[in-house]
């Protein structure tokens, strides 16, 4: 299977995408401040059959919006998954998701009530190889699949089996991962995101391990898909904004971390660039690999024009060649209207065209 070639500027979602109530009654802030816990409550009413059948119904309409839009990579909305994180890890063994334990998160910004990894982590058999192929059934373009990475595994957890060797967890969920990206591969798919955010805000830690253990999750399969990782400074918090809590990764830390990466096996880091307006300057620092730049603020329903997207995406430019560029949201679309997420995704893709023409 022959590995994608970017030869022009190119779009992208990161992964989710606004889920409709007839899935989830609660809104995305809601979810990721419980961690998806109420997410299967449809399912306890109206059965499993049919919550599936509502999923399926769901992860169409992501998918068919993102065609109309004319988006390159394609992912499934994440409509099956009740946390971006948590959705693949209940399908693994090692984490207890019946005893929940609470701890800080995100640099003690947040509580959570988290699974408990309570045994080795380790693989249990095929995650999303039935994702991705409902994905490539119905995308017109390159189906993308999502997983978390290492670091940001560990962060959504409470480990009472490693005693605190976070390097050695790191590792355990990297190998078992491995399996799933080899199954993934074998499936078909050539496009593989790894969503890592806790590399951004815990520079030293990724130096020490966390870089290292993120690739080890596709370690001997580097030809054998276009691989992303997104970085982002976390999702938009308004209820911390409005009481003035800094809640962001420190965008200072993006030049470090893509001066790493641009010595890595990934072909595509992803950053956030919109909410931050983030200084472009730093992109050479990628050196060849490729910029998937968030020219979307995914914390508000303000649909960005064609033109303001065309400018910023002329900025990037100045910095780095077409082939090197990939415009997309700063993160997930969770947060946003329907309306509003399709309408971002169109006008990404009409200034795409614009600055390739």
């Amino acid at each position: 299977m022959e590995k994608i070639k970017q030869d022009r500027v190119m779009t992208s979602i990161v992964g989710s995408y606004p889920k409709p109530q007839y899935v989830c009654r609660y809104d995305g802030r809601e979810l990721l401040d419980e961690c998806g816990k109420t997410f299967y409550e449809t399912e306890k009413e109206i059965g499993k059959q049919e919550f599936d059948n509502l999923l399926d119904k769901a992860t169409l309409t992501a998918i068919e919006d993102q065609n109309d839009a004319g988006i390159d990579f394609i992912s499934d909305g994440e409509q099956r998954r009740c946390h971006y994180v948590l959705y693949v890890l209940r399908k693994m063994q090692g984490f207890d998701f019946n005893n929940l334990k609470k701890r800080s998160i995100r640099n003690n910004v947040l509580v959570r009530e988290l699974p408990v990894v309570n045994d080795k982590i380790s693989y249990n058999g095929p995650i999303l190889v039935n994702d991705f192929k409902f994905i490539e059934k119905f995308a017109r373009n390159i189906p993308k699949i999502t997983l978390p990475g290492p670091s940001t595994v560990l962060d959504c957890v409470v480990d009472d089996y490693y005693k605190g060797n976070m390097e050695e967890a790191s590792m355990d969920y990297a190998k078992s991962i491995r399996s799933e990206i080899k199954n993934l591969i074998n499936a078909g798919c050539r496009a593989i995101q790894f969503d890592d955010p806790v590399l951004l805000r815990n520079p030293d830690q990724a130096g020490d391990w966390g870089l290292k253990t993120l690739q080890s999750c596709f370690e001997g399969l580097e030809d054998h898909a276009f691989y992303f990782v997104h970085i982002c400074r976390g999702y938009p918090d308004k209820p911390l904004e409005r009481k003035r809590i800094e809640y962001k990764a420190n965008s200072d830390y993006y030049r470090c971390v893509l001066e790493w990466l641009s010595e890595s096996e990934f072909d595509v880091v992803s950053i956030e660039g919109a909410q931050s307006n983030l200084d472009l300057s730093i992109l050479p620092a990628i050196g060849k690999k490729t910029v998937m730049l968030g020219v979307l603020d995914v914390g508000s329903n303000e649909v960005e024009n064609v033109d303001s997207i065309v400018a910023r995406g002329r900025e990037a430019l100045k910095y780095l060649p077409g082939e090197q560029l990939i415009l997309g949201p700063d993160c997930g679309m969770l947060l946003l209207s329907q309306d509003s997420a399709k309408a971002k995704l169109t006008n990404i893709a009409t200034a795409a065209s614009i600055l390739n023409s």
